[in-house]
């Protein structure tokens, strides 16, 4: 008796029915492009509505304004001390050291003729 009733309730859930599924798919579906097809079509009623903002009665004359001169600075003296540290830190890695000992970095000035634009 037992075995009977539990093979009644397995035979009744464990089976779908795909005409089911499929119809319930398809009803979804629907409503959702009939719900955006309803909203394009209200989109497309708002050109319709009279635009209400109001518009100014006259636009102001342009105001004329002098250009302001002002003296050319003098130019800023920058302060290359990160800037010399960076490159001697650079000639140091590329001699194979980590220390500086060997040689100072006074000066730092920019060759016009590259030979790196030739590369």
């Amino acid at each position: 008796m037992v075995y009977t009733y539990l093979a009644a309730a397995a035979a009744e859930t464990s089976g779908f029915d795909l005409g089911e599924a499929i119809r319930n798919t398809v009803v979804g579906m629907g409503t959702v492009f009939l719900v955006l097809i309803l909203l394009s079509g209200l989109i497309a009623l708002f050109r319709f509505i009279p635009n209400t903002d109001k518009k100014p009665a006259a636009k102001p004359a342009p105001v004329k304004v002098a250009p302001v001169v002002t003296p050319a600075a003098p130019e800023a003296v920058q302060d290359d001390t990160q800037l010399i540290a960076v490159i001697t830190a650079a000639i140091a890695a590329s001699m194979g050291t980590t220390s500086t000992n060997g040689f100072v970095v006074r000066s730092v000035r920019r060759v016009s003729d590259s030979h790196w634009k030739k590369s």
